[in-house]
């Protein structure tokens, strides 16, 4: 178990997020490349967020993009991991540090698997994790994110005795530039903060 826990927040789409979650000390930063989603943010977007953030480390975000021209992707973003669907799991990709994403059945019966797949895999984000859940997570040897979204009511130590090393959440929209509600980052980074 790591001594602080890692925290990502992913689907940032604008400055205010992500210079709040760099001030708040979180690790990572996801940005979606893909053009057909709703919080794309183009290479141009992108750099000008970057320019004004230092710390955490710089994540591109694929989801349905089918055709990659990844030497142009690698260019434009330069990023320090690669944040993929299990579905996409077979992808030929870059050599840098993915997170793969799993649904919390995908990774209870093939989590055994996961050490065979041609990925460079850092660290493993489970979603949809029932809230029964009392058990522990087997790391397998990859660093446990676990997806968490304004709903969550479990304190989050319940979660770190379980064998999660850190957390996912998503960034939203701004209602105007510069205008943010930051409630739903607030509370859980906060209680981490503690």
């Amino acid at each position: 178990m790591l001594e602080k826990p890692l925290i990502y927040v992913g689907r940032i789409t604008n400055l205010s997020d992500a210079r709040y979650c760099a001030g708040m000390g979180v690790d990572m930063l996801g940005f979606s490349i893909d053009p057909s989603s709703e919080d794309y943010v183009s290479p141009k977007t992108y750099q000008e967020i970057i320019g004004w953030v230092s710390g955490p480390k710089r994540v591109i975000e694929i989801s349905g993009e089918p055709n990659i021209k990844w030497d142009e992707i690698m260019e434009q973003y330069k990023p320090d991991l690669i944040h993929l669907s299990y579905t996409r799991s077979n992808d030929t990709l870059p050599d840098i540090p993915v997170i793969l994403e799993l649904t919390f059945s995908e990774w209870m019966s093939d989590q055994n698997k996961l050490s065979s797949l041609p990925l460079s895999i850092q660290h493993v984000l489970v979603k949809d994790v029932p809230a029964e859940f009392n058990d522990t997570f087997d790391s397998s040897g990859f660093t446990i994110l676990l997806a968490l979204d304004s709903t969550t009511t479990e304190p989050l130590s319940h979660f770190l005795k379980a064998g999660v090393d850190g957390f996912a959440l998503q960034g939203t929209k701004e209602e105007a530039p510069g205008l943010k509600d930051y409630d739903h980052l607030s509370r859980i980074l906060e209680e981490l903060d503690e």
